[in-house]
């Protein structure tokens, strides 16, 4: 019995393996047939009648109806005989399927995804089998050999065409017809190498059978005009004076066109109307040299993408396809600026008469939530750079015009006592905390930028620096951008802006609705600022700020900083209207996915949102405390800043040992924030570098002598550096707070705090946004 058993479940193992095989083979199959009830150990048998038809377990239904009446008696009852069992051989029937199996041949495994370095191993593999074919290729690419012609069918060819694919050889006949009008790239073949060919060169036959490169005149591609309704035979079409066209393909030398007819005399010749409306862009008024718009757009699109990128290098690689394709000459750079940004300009106008606004945030409208302030040190010019005088188009577009900067900055320092050095947040001097700075006398003539951006990035307003990052500048872009409803004002520095904004709107009254405006100290500069700092003016304990960080204008600094490389060789005009051109770039970009941004920043707040709202009723529930206690400790730690500020008593040597610790220790952490950020050159670098040795020399001996005068220890110099935001020991956290409590109470004020308006704001810039779309 035991045997039999066994044989029992090894078929039943087998009948379910070639179930799945018989799937796998045929998937369609098993996609219609219905799910399988499960194989039970019994088989059972149908019953059979005498002539071997199945015998239904239940008895068919008999219907009554008029016309089909059938009684009972009608029915002859069937009379079933039992067949007899044939007993059941498993031995046989698992051999029988075991031979059936072998028959089944073996299926392929199943792909399984592979790494990254094992799909690039594959292609190296694959690369390293076709290189020798390749190169073998490139040989065959460049032998000439003797082919009809691919248009008539009958000469010989002699031109190769790269652009006239899959038709690309062509006769002297055929290549003079169908190039009259079209700036291909040519090569002739006839001498038993391929030679570039210029537009304006043909192959002419000669009588005794050989080939000879001859000079024609090309016309410059344009439309010509209906001029008259005289016949076709008697306008004329003959070349006008030479130009020089640029495209992306290099420098051409060509005619304009010139169209006369001899029946009723008149004429026509190519203007600068034609010019524009056929793609051109003329780099005179004269026209004597012309541009391919196609360029234009193929420069702006490198300078997004790369803003370093220099116009003497885009111009070198113009010069070196022209002498690719076998053309000569060069292009002049300074009237390719000229020309591109007189291009720009009037993109922008025709912008304008479509009421688009390159610089307004379509999602912050009519109520902006919050704008960045910061300055970027990179963007300076040079002096000997400055050139014309002349003012750029897009003068006072982007950057606000000098002059007028300049008025301001003199009036507000007119009107108020300015006061000299440096400004200081725990003992720490900040470059941008300035009222007053005299101007460089390096050999720099604007010394940076000073930017305002929203808090969805889009650039709104700019000026130059000229005396450093001092409060007037910023105060200037708050004017500015006043009448955008700003609820929040970003600075690295709002711990010491706004007392100065307080000083200047007593005596400047019309600047006292700036006030209205909340500070916000951004979020990663104020880890270099004191604790307490921190604590009362950090846009994460802002009540309203939402998610907001102030420090959007750093983004933008890594774009436009990769241009200060060769606008700060250019004139002043051409660096207004360079930046100009860039910052539109940026704000085009920004607005065309704000769409996704958007969706992307709600999805991301209703997570945020749920995991605070977890994250403060775990606290709850650890702390064992409600709402109301909460509520309590968020008022108590609001209160730190001032209670620590009123504890600062007389002024003796171990005040000045912790004063001394703390300044150095946040200018360190200062100094090592602007090592790559705000500094652009190795020497500048090795200077700041070395000032981060000498201040970490002076912590350490400060520390040391605290704590052989006091029973204070702190951590080494390099382990104290690596806390962000260390909270001394001596700092006054309220009155008889424990350690552990005075924690507790500033992780459930960060949780309270975070748990805040977040949703509000990014719904109502989607709305602004949808709303302007659709408008539009």
């Amino acid at each position: 019995m035991d045997s039999e058993g066994d044989s029992g479940n090894k078929f039943h193992k087998l009948l379910q393996e070639a179930q799945r095989l018989a799937a796998e083979l045929n998937p369609k199959l098993a996609k219609k047939r219905r799910s399988a009830k499960p194989v039970s150990g019994v088989v059972s048998w149908r019953q059979r009648d005498n002539s071997g038809q199945i015998i239904p377990k239940f008895p068919p239904k008999t219907y009554n109806s008029t016309t089909r009446k059938r009684s009972s008696s009608e029915v002859a009852e069937p009379v079933f005989q039992q067949p007899e069992p044939t007993p059941y051989d498993s031995a046989q029937e698992l051999n029988a399927l075991q031979d059936l199996l072998r028959d089944i041949p073996p299926q392929e495994k199943g792909t399984v995804p592979l790494s990254w370095a094992e799909r690039q191993a594959q292609s190296s593999e694959k690369w390293n089998a076709s290189r020798s074919a390749m190169v073998k290729n490139i040989f065959l690419a460049e032998h000439t050999d003797t082919y009809i012609c691919d248009i008539c069918l009958q000469n010989t060819s002699v031109v190769r065409c790269r652009d006239c694919l899959p038709r690309q050889f062509l006769c002297s006949s055929c290549d003079t017809q169908i190039h009259q009008h079209i700036l291909h790239n040519r090569e002739a073949m006839f001498e038993g190498f391929y030679q570039p060919l210029a537009p304006n060169m043909i192959i002419q036959l000669q009588n005794d059978g050989s080939h000879q490169i001859k000079h024609e005149v090309r016309l410059l591609p344009v439309r010509l005009p209906q001029q008259c309704t005289c016949s076709p035979s008697q306008l004329k079409l003959t070349c006008g004076k030479e130009v020089i066209l640029v495209g992306i393909n290099g420098r051409y030398q060509l005619n304009l066109p010139t169209l006369s007819c001899s029946q009723c005399m008149k004429s026509w010749t190519t203007g600068l109307d034609e010019l524009v409306q056929c793609g051109y862009w003329p780099a005179t008024i004269n026209h004597q040299t012309i541009f391919h718009v196609d360029l234009f757009q193929s420069f702006q699109d490198l300078k997004q993408l790369a803003p370093g990128l220099s116009r003497q290098a885009f111009i070198g690689m113009l010069d070196e396809r022209t002498k690719y394709f076998g053309r000569t000459g060069k292009i002049c750079g300074d009237t390719f600026q000229r020309s591109f940004l007189e291009w720009c300009y009037a993109q922008h106008e025709v912008d304008k008469l479509l009421e688009v606004e390159p610089f307004r945030c379509t999602a912050c409208s009519p109520q902006m939530h919050a704008v960045s302030v910061d300055g970027n040190r990179k963007l300076y010019q040079f002096k000997n750079a400055s050139g014309s005088a002349t003012k750029g188009l897009f003068d006072g577009t982007f950057l606000a015009r000098d002059e007028e900067v300049s008025s301001f900055v003199a009036q507000i320092q007119q009107a108020t006592k300015h006061t000299p050095g440096k400004g200081m947040c725990g003992s720490s001097q900040w470059t941008a905390a300035k009222e007053h700075s005299g101007k460089s006398a390096s050999k720099i003539d604007e010394e940076g930028l000073e930017i305002a951006v929203c808090r969805h990035g889009v650039l709104l307003r700019a000026l130059n620096m000229f005396r450093g990052e001092i409060y007037a500048y910023p105060l200037y872009l708050q004017k500015e951008l006043s009448p955008s409803n700003v609820s929040f004002f970003c600075s690295d520095v709002a711990c010491k802006y706004y007392p100065y904004l307080e000083k200047v709107s007593n005596k400047c009254s019309e600047l006292q609705g700036l006030l209205e405006m909340h500070p916000l100290l951004s979020v990663m500069h104020a880890k270099a600022h004191s604790w307490t700092c921190e604590l009362k003016w950090g846009g994460r304990n802002q009540e309203g700020a939402g998610n907001t960080i102030g420090e959007e204008v750093e983004q933008v600094n890594s774009f436009l900083s990769r241009a200060a490389i060769s606008t700060k060789y250019m004139s002043k005009g051409g660096r207004t209207d360079m930046l100009t051109v860039l910052a539109m770039g940026w704000n085009k970009k920004k607005m065309s996915n704000m769409d996704k941004i958007l969706a992307q920043r709600y999805a991301k707040a209703v997570q945020r949102v749920a995991d605070d709202k977890l994250k403060l009723e775990e606290l709850k529930a650890e702390l064992r405390i409600d709402d109301a206690v909460i509520q309590q400790w968020v008022t108590e730690v609001q209160h730190w800043p001032e209670a620590n500020s009123s504890l600062e008593g007389e002024a003796s040597r171990e005040v000045i040992l912790k004063k001394k610790i703390e300044g150095l220790y946040l200018s360190v952490m200062q100094r090592k924030h602007r090592l790559y950020r705000q500094t652009d050159s190795n020497k500048r670098r090795h200077k700041l570098r070395q000032k981060i040795a000498e201040e970490k020399a002076a912590l350490s001996s400060a520390i040391e002598e605290l704590r052989e005068q006091t029973d204070i220890i702190l951590p080494a110099v390099d382990e104290l550096l690596l806390t962000e935001n260390f909270v001394w020991s001596w700092t006054y956290l309220g009155p008889k707070k424990g350690k552990s409590n005075t924690s507790w109470q500033a992780a459930v004020h960060e949780a309270a705090m975070a748990d805040g308006p977040r949703l509000p704001h990014v719904s109502q810039a989607l709305r602004f946004l949808l709303t302007h779309t659709g408008s539009t």
